[in-house]
């Protein structure tokens, strides 16, 4: 599975705090852990609600390509603040995210095949409803038949189905968890068309976040997730990637299985 290290992000605190005073040092050490942890792509995430978050995004990839040579995903909903982040990475990019609204579609499915970017795709329209599984499989389809007219490879694309809390929103899990299982038939060969979510949406404001986490995790990962937005920091959700792959024969069980 693809791990996207989501740990700097500014809407977290600590994190907030560190952006705010450009901490070049703070910020390579949590780019460098997360990419020793297994990381393929770093989430940059400036915060909502900063008047400079242009210029704070445009120093977050700088800083964080001098220390690391991954794909940088630049997480934003202000188109101004995403294409300063892109227009700056100088490896691969990603885009996160996009959803299935028509004006955000016609402004950035050209950007991100100006850049060659990877795309998170979120299957929320302009009316903020998620719906159901035929509802989040629709939206996907949108993404992918647009996309694809503005001549961007089905490869390219990580389709989000959504998270919600599990303490607000019970109900949405397991329609989650389908949702990804029949995304992945929208292309065949069904591993064409990636899946993702950002996992801890799905543990807010609940007792044991990373005990719902992993083991929602693991249903994902058994109805075909290809990645997901995570917290490098939890050793055990990291077990739980390794023996998945392990379990569903996408990596052999040997003595570095043993060791992670």
């Amino acid at each position: 599975m693809i791990i996207i290290g989501g740990s700097i992000n500014g809407y977290s605190k600590s994190v907030g705090a560190i952006i705010d005073r450009q901490d070049t040092k703070a910020v390579q050490e949590l780019a460098i852990r997360q990419v020793d942890a297994g990381a393929q792509i770093i989430d940059l995430n400036a915060g909502l609600g900063r008047s400079d978050a242009v210029e704070l995004m445009k120093w977050l990839v700088t800083t964080v390509q001098d220390a690391v040579d991954v794909t940088l995903s630049i997480d934003t909903p202000k188109i101004d603040v995403m294409k300063a982040g892109i227009d700056d990475v100088k490896g691969k990019s990603m885009i996160n995210s996009i959803p299935a609204e028509q004006e955000k579609m016609a402004t950035l499915f050209p950007l991100a095949a100006e850049h060659d970017s990877e795309i998170i795709c979120m299957t929320m329209d302009e009316k903020f409803i998620l719906g159901d599984v035929d509802k989040r499989v629709e939206q996907a389809a949108t993404l992918v038949a647009n996309a694809c007219e503005h001549g961007i490879d089905v490869e390219k694309l990580y389709v989000d189905p959504v998270c919600l809390p599990v303490s607000t929103a019970q109900d949405q899990a397991p329609v989650v968890v389908e949702a990804v299982r029949r995304i992945g038939l929208l292309t065949s060969p069904a591993s064409v068309l990636k899946t993702t979510v950002g996992l801890n949406n799905i543990s807010h404001d609940t007792k044991n976040p990373r005990l719902i986490e992993r083991t929602f995790l693991a249903m994902l990962i058994g109805a075909g997730l290809s990645s997901a937005i995570i917290n490098t920091e939890d050793r055990e959700l990291l077990d739980t990637i390794k023996t998945c792959d392990v379990l569903l024969n996408k990596d052999v069980y040997a003595p570095d299985y043993l060791r992670a």
